[in-house]
């Protein structure tokens, strides 16, 4: 069953290659690779780059993370433990 729609809104696609370059963004924060987060993590903050986001069978979002602090051991979060995010932004 097709909706009818009431406004007609163009579609504004990216170039392919600028569509490439860009990580998706999948997480509810629009969390992704390459972006810098700030972690809540058993009550010690700290920040991190996101390498990888892999989504658990439960549906949750874990990060993999790589610490900038030194003295940081941890190297996974889940998204709810995200306090602020920083996000990688390309300039053409």
């Amino acid at each position: 069953m097709d909706q009818a729609r009431l406004i007609d809104l163009p579609t504004a696609t990216p170039p392919e290659s600028e569509a490439e370059e860009r990580p998706e963004r999948r997480s509810s924060k629009g969390i992704a690779p390459g972006d810098i987060v700030r972690v809540d993590r058993k009550g010690r903050r700290f920040l991190a780059h996101v390498v990888a986001l892999d989504q658990r069978e439960s549906g949750r979002f874990e990060l993999e993370l790589r610490p900038i602090e030194r003295g940081v051991t941890y190297r996974q979060a889940s998204v709810r433990e995200v306090v602020e995010v920083w996000r990688k932004v390309r300039r053409a």
